[in-house]
């Protein structure tokens, strides 16, 4: 659905407080774009979060295993040898599109690094479960790489809760002391796990970067619930950081907290303000070549006041879009036409 009707009732009062300002809609020119609010970084943003059970770091902990489907089992971490654990399901697309990534990386390293991959989440239990996994790694001869199943749900509870991890497939990096070195999607792993085998894995970066990352997650639930909950102050605080500091080189995330703020019914002109600022960002960071991105920047222009540069963009992105798209995107360019 797109933007609510409602939100236009406090345009006229956003572009009188761009006013006192300067400009609103600061269109094309780079001189007359404002400086950036004040935003909290990540950490000053959550200054409580604890760590989660299981991190980068901490020991791996134990396997419980009810039965392997393919390869020597593994049962314990042997010390001085580096293991790669990732979770998977058959019904899971993207742990089947990671399988050949996981047979390359066990042929490439062979004997230094033991691939095993643990079925968790899937549709059956007992018996039926086994000949569930049994038959698709049957089925699939390139994974050449340990096959296990949990027991029961052991490897959730003790391995994907306690990491805060809620997404398959997901893949962990235990190293030759049997502690996490590392953890997130398996198609992600390759230079820290050659760093890891070949010197030079700096764990300390490894884990501030990843505490980024989870502090990031953390602070877009919580945009959720703002916005939910129509705290439009917690609301600004959260995405003010998300749009200046954590997502600040990521077009994508941009465009969807922008979107997302523009369709807010109870937008302030604060809110308005780093909408703008966060669709202007992404389309720089796509060199404004983004169809999806400038039909948003459009909106954000028009919402400002600056029904000049919706036309024009919302053109452009009508010019980009797929054909099955552009009539779509039509009705919003006849929209800032009838008030340019």
């Amino acid at each position: 659905m797109r933007i609510k009707d409602s939100i236009l009732m406090v345009v006229g009062a956003w572009v009188f407080a761009c006013s006192a300002v300067g400009q609103c809609g600061r269109t094309d020119d780079p001189g007359s774009k404002l400086s950036p609010p004040e935003f909290k970084t990540l950490e000053e943003l959550l200054p409580d979060e604890p760590t989660p059970e299981l991190w980068i770091g901490f020991p791996a902990p134990e396997l419980r295993l009810a039965h392997f489907s393919r390869g020597e089992p593994i049962h314990s971490f042997d010390p001085e040898q580096v293991y790669i654990v990732e979770m998977w399901a058959t019904w899971c697309g993207p742990c089947v599109a990671a399988i050949p990534h996981l047979a390359a990386l066990q042929e490439k390293h062979g004997d230094r690094v033991r691939v095993l991959s643990i079925n968790i989440w899937e549709q059956e239990e007992g018996k039926a479960r086994v000949e569930l996994v049994d038959a698709f790694v049957a089925e699939h001869s390139e994974m050449k790489y340990a096959v296990a199943i949990e027991d029961g749900t052991s490897v959730v509870d003790t391995w994907m809760k306690p990491a805060g991890r809620n997404g398959i497939p997901a893949a962990f990096i235990v190293d030759g002391e049997g502690n996490i070195a590392w953890m997130g999607h398996p198609l992600a792993m390759d230079e820290p796990l050659d760093q890891l085998l070949n010197g030079g894995y700096n764990i300390e970066a490894v884990k501030q970067k990843k505490w980024l990352g989870h502090l990031t997650s953390v602070a877009y639930d919580q945009m959720l619930i703002a916005a939910h909950e129509s705290d439009t102050v917690r609301l600004l605080e959260v995405c003010k950081t998300l749009v200046y500091d954590a997502y600040a080189e990521s077009a994508q995330p941009l465009n969807a907290i922008s979107w997302r703020l523009l369709e807010y019914e109870d937008s302030t002109p604060g809110l308005l303000r780093v909408a703008y600022d966060a669709a202007e960002k992404a389309c720089e960071l796509t060199e404004w070549q983004d169809w999806a991105i400038l039909d948003t920047y459009a909106l954000a222009s028009f919402k400002s006041g600056d029904h000049t540069t919706a036309v024009k963009w919302q053109s452009r992105a009508i010019e980009l879009a797929p054909d099955a798209i552009k009539d779509q995107l039509r009705p919003q360019l006849e929209r800032y036409l009838e008030v340019k």
